[in-house]
């Protein structure tokens, strides 16, 4: 516990626990069953202070001090702020303000989210109206600030902001996924797939010049997981159109989705990439693509046999669709059979 906070009942929880209990809908008391006369919780301040002296015999132990809670957000005051964004009152102080409300809960976040800050937010990502190619460095720290707290509010795990962009913010967004240092582009790339995944803009989003080679240069950035995350979510969010899959191929997505399964980190991710590879080998180009490539055979049949739940089945539908709809389909099965009779497909 870092905040412990009482209920009605006398049950005494961590506040951001039982805040979440409560905002999923649920009306008793975890500890009892019974059900709540009021929702509202009380700081257990006794709690906190062993807490605290506990934290401070053990700082020999590597035990830091638990920083001072603060309250919870007022959703009038966030409405307030948005209001501010809205008509251009201490813009850059309210986006600060914004970002360390959020900063503080998940609660928070999604006050703010509920506030309808986000589309506010996305409204301020144009890109300014002389010298485009070369904007001052002032306001690319500050649209890099707006990009980042975008992405930090949009991370709440109950409310995901949805929001709609116009094509100034779209061009804007296009600016920073190619000019913007990494952590810029990787934010970028996430409020785009956002706006793809809520939109029916998946087509245009793509159409836009260097979109899909970026997020193929951050699909090979193997030393930042947080690139290769927002790359993979992204790409598998356009490639719901043929088009854009299309497009993926020809930007050279199989070799970088290809060489990128072997060393996949997570569950996720490698599920992701094996997923936009499936949806790749529904179209012919990205079948031809990925059975010339000469390491696709061999790292799908050794996930088939070393992999786990939808990652198995993505790569054996892969598989599957390369000897039975490419052109050199009798090929690809010969390749399957003999890579396999090795016993250790590499």
């Amino acid at each position: 516990m870092k905040d412990p906070v009482t209920l009605c009942t006398g049950m005494t929880y961590d506040r951001s626990s039982i805040e979440k209990w409560l905002d999923e809908g649920n009306l008793t008391c975890p500890a009892t069953n019974q059900l709540l006369g009021s929702t509202v919780v009380t700081p257990n301040h006794t709690l906190r202070r062993l807490i605290q002296d506990w934290c401070v015999l053990n700082q020999s132990n590597g035990v830091e001090r638990i920083p001072t809670p603060k309250l919870p957000a007022r959703l009038e005051d966030v409405k307030a702020m948005v209001e501010d964004l809205k008509y251009g009152i201490n813009v850059h102080e309210t986006v600060k303000r914004l970002r360390g409300l959020a900063r503080e809960s998940d609660k928070n976040k999604r006050l703010v989210v509920e506030s309808g800050a986000v589309q506010e937010l996305v409204s301020l990502i144009v890109l300014p109206a002389n010298d485009c190619q070369s904007p001052k460095r002032e306001w690319v720290e500050f649209k890099e600030d707006i990009l980042a707290t975008i992405v930090l509010i949009s991370s709440a795990d109950v409310t995901r902001a949805s929001y709609n962009a116009s094509s100034k913010q779209m061009a804007c967004l296009c600016w920073f996924l190619k000019n913007g240092q990494i952590e810029a582009k990787v934010n970028a790339a996430v409020v785009l797939e956002s706006i793809a995944s809520s939109s029916d803009l998946k087509g245009s989003i793509a159409d836009l010049e260097g979109v899909i080679e970026t997020m193929v240069q951050l699909l090979r950035e193997k030393f930042y997981p947080k690139a290769v995350k927002a790359s993979l979510r992204c790409l598998l969010t356009l490639c719901a159109t043929r088009r854009n899959r299309i497009r993926l191929v020809e930007a050279g997505g199989v070799a970088a989705l290809v060489e990128f399964l072997p060393g996949a980190e997570t569950r996720g991710t490698l599920e992701r990439a094996l997923r936009i590879l499936e949806l790749l080998a529904s179209c012919a180009e990205g079948r031809e693509a990925i059975s010339d490539h000469a390491l696709a055979i061999p790292v799908l049949l050794k996930l088939v046999l070393r992999a786990s739940g939808a990652s198995i089945e993505h790569a054996v539908v892969v598989l599957y669709m390369l000897s039975e709809y490419s052109v050199n389909a009798s090929d690809v099965r010969k390749s399957i059979v003999q890579t396999a009779a090795t016993g250790d497909p590499q």
